[in-house]
Formats: structure tokens, C-alpha cells, sequence
């Protein structure tokens, strides 16, 4: 069974002529796959409600496009509707364009209080920010995040009680609007680490990316974002991002954007015992935090080594590592987590990158920390969104939220799917 194949509930054949369309209906949806083997070639890895299109060589009477992108995981689905001549429906509601007369203005330059709030409640309402402000905001935030580490230590303020974890946001401003009301905004008495994968999949991913880098800019000491394996051009290609940005905006404004995802941190060391990383650890047990802390980030990532696997690997709850299901980067077992930490001098891992029912989950043992903070995730999943909040003890506190309505933009809306007509 090919490594993207998760505990596959039971198999069955389409209907369609010649039964040459292999369905694999899984514990979160369905995928699709050419001819009958469950080790040809994935088609597509799709939004709920999606249609499938498959090559012209697939099955006699579907439509003609085939479906090349990077495979990230297991995604919720309800695949195989039978194909219609029916226009569908807009997928991006219309937004009107920026202009120089409206919008919330930075003070000679700074980000401030006031900006923060004006530009959520802006932003909630649909309107987007002047491009004036969009380009000082990414400019400064550069200029930041160029002198940062590639891992940042940090320790909890002294005049703060602890520190927040966010893990995934994927574009949902409107659970992060959420955050913001149960815990307040970041400051100096209240620091959050952001763990990775602030853009796609959801289609407000523009609205998180500006708000977080704007926060960023305000409070350099007490915003932490840390680059996931969305905060590159392979996947905000595919997943949404970079259309979203282009209709907003246009492609310099693009290129800013990617500028300050190459040089975000990948990691931060939380009170030199805890490590706050994306995805997860390396696939090589000679490999440890001294070795993450000489890895030259400032690019795009490879598909093999420890810059992937810090972006993109998974716990297993079995000991030891595997191929992920995912097609990059591993599994690994507690046993490799426990193995990490000492010989690292760490006692704990915080890590994102998967949905978790309740938003968050205590694994290995009590070792590792996965959250996640995109509830219902795509519009589908039923999920909770979660953070952690990490005081100097660094016993986690939880806290769980549900999804907030939105306007009617389904996820996906901008990105390469929707494009073919599959989100």
C-alpha cells in the first residue's frame, strides 16, 4: 500500500465504464487513483464537495485534466460526483480594490495599538488595507526577520505569565480574530510563539499573513513566527496563497510576502528546554538541535534532510521512523523523540502541522505537544482549534475554541484547484 495510504476503512470500484477507477474511502474521506492499483499515481487531493477530473487514459467520458501538485496529507473529502455541463457557482466573492482614501494608516511609519485594532476590524469586514501600508508592513517585517536565528531562544517576559503557542491558522482570519478575543492581543505582558503554516487552505490567508507580520513589527521580541511547510512557493502555489495575494493585490506585493517567509525562523527554544518546531525532528539520530541551528534557511527547502524534516515530519505512536504518509518526511516514535530531547538537552517538543479532534493532543508519553488552531479545518473536518499556554514550569495549559462563521468564500477559493474547477 503506497506510504499516502492511511488505515484505508474499506475499498470499492466506481461504476464508470470498465471499473478502471480504484475509490479508497478512509477515515477522513475518499482519494482517487488511477487504474486498479493502490500504487499507481494519486490524481488529487481535494476540498469537500469536489469533483474529480481525470486524465483522458483514466476512464472513458471524464473530463480532461489531470491534477499534478505536492501531496500533503489526508484531507476530508467527498470525491466521485458524477460531472455536469452546469456552470458552477463563483468561487471568489467580489472585493473591491484597494484605494488611497480608506483604510488605517500607520503612525509615521510604526506599527501601533491603534493600527492593530483598526486593521482587524478593516480587515473583518472584507475591506482590504492601502498597498502603501501592506509594503511598509512587509518591509519592516524583512528587515526583522533577517537578523533573527535560525533558532531563537527565548524565555518567558518577566512582567508575563507565560507564553502562548498558536499552532496552524491556513488562512482562517476569522478563528484568528477568535484567538485574539479569548487571550487578548500580543504584548509585552502577553507573548505568543506562532508555529508555522499561517497562509492556505483557507481563503483569508492574506488577512492572517499581514495581521501576523504586522504584529511582529510592533512587538520584534514578543511575536515569535516560526516557518511552516505552507510558508514556501511549492505549496502557496497549489494551496491558495498565491492567487489570493495576486487577486488582492499584484505580484510585487507577492514577492514580498515570499521574501519574508524565506527568512522566518524555523524553531524556537522556549526556556532552553523546550523546542518549538512545525513539523518535527530529524531523521537521523546523530542529528540534534546544534545541527537545526546551522541549517541556512534563507531558501526554499529541500525534499530529503533535516530543513524538510523540521517542516514536515509526523509522530507515530509506535516506536521508531517510517516513509510519511504524506510522500515527505517521516513517522517517528517516541522512542526517537525521547532519544532527541536528551541528547539535545531539551524536555520537551511542541509541534503543528496535523488536525487534532479536540485542537491538540499530549503524545509520547507526555513528551511532545501537538497543536492545532484552525478548528473545523477547511470547512469540513468538525474539529476544535486549541492553543498552549507555557509558563517557566513549561506544564502545558490548554484552551480549545470552535470555528467562527465567515463570509461565504469556500476554502481553497484561490488556489490551483479551484482554478480547474475542483475546490
Amino acid at each position: 500500500m503506497g506510504p499516502w495510504v492511511r488505515e484505508a476503512d474499506d475499498e470499492e470500484e466506481d461504476s464508470n465504464e470498465g471499473g478502471r477507477l480504484r475509490r479508497v474511502a478512509g477515515k477522513r474521506g475518499v482519494l482517487v487513483r488511477q487504474q486498479r492499483s493502490l500504487e499507481s499515481t494519486l490524481v488529487g487531493e481535494l476540498a469537500r464537495g469536489a469533483i474529480v477530473e481525470l486524465a483522458t487514459d483514466a476512464v472513458e467520458g471524464a473530463a480532461r485534466v489531470r491534477i499534478s501538485a505536492p501531496l500533503e496529507g489526508w484531507v476530508t473529502a467527498r470525491l466521485l460526483e458524477p460531472l455536469t455541463a452546469e456552470e458552477p457557482e463563483p468561487l471568489i466573492a467580489p472585493l473591491s480594490p484597494p484605494t488611497e482614501e480608506s483604510g488605517p494608516q500607520l503612525d509615521n511609519g510604526k506599527v501601533t495599538d491603534t493600527y492593530i485594532k483598526q486593521s482587524l476590524e478593516h480587515l473583518k469586514q472584507q475591506k482590504l488595507l492601502k498597498r502603501d501600508v501592506v509594503v511598509s508592513i512587509l518591509t519592516q517585517a524583512k528587515d526583522l526577520l533577517e537578523k533573527e536565528a535560525t533558532v531563537v531562544d527565548l524565555d518567558t517576559p518577566s512582567d508575563a505569565p507565560h507564553v502562548t503557542v498558536c499552532g496552524d491558522v491556513h488562512g482562517q482570519f476569522y478563528d484568528l480574530l477568535t484567538i485574539f478575543e479569548a487571550n487578548g492581543l500580543p504584548s509585552q505582558t502577553n507573548p505568543y510563539i506562532f508555529n508555522g503554516d499561517f497562509v492556505d487552505r483557507g481563503s483569508f490567508s492574506f488577512e492572517v499573513a499581514i495581521t501576523l507580520l504586522a504584529c511582529k513589527v510592533q512587538h520584534p521580541n514578543c511575536v515569535h513566527l516560526n516557518r511552516g511547510n505552507h510558508e514556501t512557493r511549492t505549496m502557496a502555489r497549489f494551496y491558495g496563497f498565491d492567487g489570493e495575494v495576486r487577486h488582492k493585490y499584484d505580484d510585487d506585493v507577492l514577492e514580498m510576502f515570499h521574501a519574508c517567509f524565506v527568512r522566518l525562523p524555523l524553531c524556537c527554544v522556549l526556556h532552553k528546554r523546550c523546542l518549538v518546531v512545525h513539523g518535527g525532528l530529524p531523521s537521523e539520530d546523530q542529528s540534534t538541535l546544534k545541527d537545526i541551528r546551522k541549517i541556512e534557511r534563507r531558501c526554499e527547502p529541500p525534499e530529503l534532510g533535516l530543513f524538510c524534516d523540521v517542516l514536515w515530519s509526523d509522530p507515530q505512536p509506535f516506536p521508531g521512523r517510517q516513509p510519511s504518509r504524506r510522500g515527505v518526511g517521516l513517522s517517528f516514535g517516541p522512542d526517537v523523540t525521547k532519544r532527541f530531547l536528551e541528547r539535545s538537552d531539551l524536555a520537551l517538543v511542541v509541534r503543528s502541522h496535523e488536525v487534532r479532534d479536540r485542537g491538540y493532543e499530549l503524545e509520547h508519553g507526555g513528551l511532545l505537544i501537538t497543536v492545532f488552531s484552525a478548528p473545523n479545518y477547511c470547512d469540513a473536518v468538525g474539529n476544535q482549534g486549541a492553543f498552549v499556554h507555557l509558563s517557566p514550569d513549561l506544564v502545558p495549559r490548554f484552551a480549545t475554541f470552535n470555528a467562527a462563521p465567515h463570509p461565504p468564500i469556500r476554502p481553497m477559493a484561490y488556489s490551483t484547484f479551484a482554478a480547474l474547477g475542483f475546490a
